[in-house]
């Protein structure tokens, strides 16, 4: 468990100089030595030492939170997915965006990010009837790219697709399920967030599970997107541990509370032997931080979406569209 540092019994004043310097739960002084945080907090290395101690004695896991691999594996076909309406793409996922992981979609501007975290939004909403989660969803805005209308024309395109399915099939239970399935429902499902700064961002998803204690029910939470507010930070090292922490809260999150957790992520352009080359934004480190990263791109003027990194599935490249219904 990633505790808090509060909670360890150290000092009021300890506690504040640890976290102004971005030390604020036990996952943080993971590969800390003491020289380093003696420096870092001009402190004795005695002091830097006896923290150290202190945090890695009583951060260390308790045998409630241990599981055997048999439970894990007993697990992992009730955690369910988020369908992309995209059958190919899904495929390639594994029947859609697990549940219970972190998935990072990538791409250029105008691929069709914000299109695929919005058309996700409405699908987690599709009733466990018609093989959806029946959720509720979190969407955090730090772009101001999210557009209502347009979710609006998502959400009914979605709608309409279930109910055009009840009508086909002539049943009367499959009627009675599509028809508590309505535009008004998915979007009252949809809790929006606009953050403005990274201060914002990581405050956010530090109080992401006490507003899910709050609203129940909420089985996907979108990032649209993680690196906006990162791109221009003058500490290295303070941008690297603010993202490895909200990076683990995430991964916390989606494992404990069986929730699919989407990072929308933008590219950015690097270098080898002098040539540009376009690589996802945030540096190597952040690529760890996804179980799974998709790669959306063009290619020949279609949109494809390449699978780059999945614990499970093996990688590929499928096309997708982007209409006025959403993704397909």
């Amino acid at each position: 468990m990633n505790r808090e540092i509060s909670t360890f019994g150290l000092a009021p004043s300890m506690v504040a100089m640890l976290s102004n310097a971005g030390f604020r739960t036990a996952l943080d002084f993971d590969g800390v030595k003491p020289n380093e945080l003696s420096q870092e907090l001009e402190i004795s290395h005695e002091e830097a030492l006896k923290i150290i101690q202190i945090i890695s004695r009583n951060g260390a896991p308790k045998n409630e939170d241990r599981v055997t691999a048999l439970d894990l594996l007993q697990k992992e076909p009730s955690r369910g997915c988020v369908m992309t309406f995209n059958v190919d793409l899904d495929e390639l996922l594994g029947d859609g965006v697990q549940v219970g992981q972190v998935t990072e979609f990538c791409g250029v501007p105008g691929i069709g990010k914000t299109q695929l975290g919005m058309q996700l939004a409405a699908d987690a909403c599709i009733p466990v009837y018609y093989d959806g989660l029946g959720a509720k969803v979190i969407y955090i805005d730090t772009e101001g790219s999210f557009v209502a209308e347009r979710m609006q024309e998502i959400a009914e395109a979605t709608v309409t697709h279930i109910h055009r399915i009840a009508e086909e099939s002539n049943k009367p239970e499959d009627v009675e399920a599509a028809n508590a399935f309505t535009i008004k429902e998915v979007l009252s499902s949809i809790q929006y967030y606009r953050v403005h700064d990274f201060v914002e961002q990581v405050a956010l998803v530090n109080i992401l599970p006490l507003l899910m204690d709050q609203q129940p029910g909420v089985r996907l939470i979108v990032m649209d997107s993680v690196a906006f507010h990162f791109r221009h930070f003058d500490d290295f090292q303070s941008r690297s541990r603010l993202l490895n922490t909200m990076a683990q809260n995430l991964t916390n999150i989606a494992r404990d509370r069986s929730v699919a957790v989407v990072l929308i992520n933008q590219m950015t352009t690097a270098y080898q032997n002098g040539e540009p080359y376009l690589v996802a934004a945030l540096g190597e480190n952040w690529s760890h931080a996804a179980t799974n990263r998709v790669l959306l791109s063009w290619e020949d003027g279609y949109r494809c979406a390449s699978l780059q990194k999945s614990p499970n599935r093996p990688f590929g490249t499928v096309r997708y569209n982007v209409t006025q219904a959403g993704i397909r």
